[in-house]
């Protein structure tokens, strides 16, 4: 009977060391910091709430254009989805109009994303949508 008590109790162990100790916290990636927003930057994994991306385009989809989208790649290959706004609300980071037929893959874009869950026609999955994407020169 006391070898069983040994076994189940070293079988707990096993399982509390395997599960991070059993304490209830899981660990959370420490996102590099925006300095001009103080949001996340180019997460790998997906944050609660809004965060930056400085990204290349790796393809896109203009029509419609009045909500196009984009998938942009961060530096660590990592890629998103995002629906951005109209075309023609799309700028330079001077504030130079980009033209539709400028819009190229591998173009660097800076956006603000936040994250959006769609209705049942969506199939209740999350959306990434930005009102604020720039073309960096």
């Amino acid at each position: 009977m006391k070898t069983w008590r040994m076994f189940l109790l070293l079988m707990m162990l096993v399982l509390l060391t395997a599960c991070g100790g059993g304490n209830g916290s899981s660990a959370e990636e420490e996102y590099t910091v925006d300095e001009a927003t103080g949001l996340p930057l180019n997460p790998e994994t997906i944050p609660e709430g809004d965060f930056v991306v400085e990204a290349t385009i790796a393809s896109m989809n203009l029509t419609p254009q009045s909500a196009p989208e984009f998938v942009l790649r961060i530096p660590s290959g990592r890629t998103y989805r995002v629906r951005a706004q109209a075309l023609p609300d799309i700028l330079y980071d001077d504030d130079e109009a980009v033209g539709v037929a400028n819009f190229v893959q591998g173009m660097v874009v800076r956006a603000t994303v936040s994250q959006v869950v769609g209705g049942p026609e969506t199939g209740n999955s999350r959306q990434f949508v930005t009102d604020d994407l720039i073309v960096v020169r």
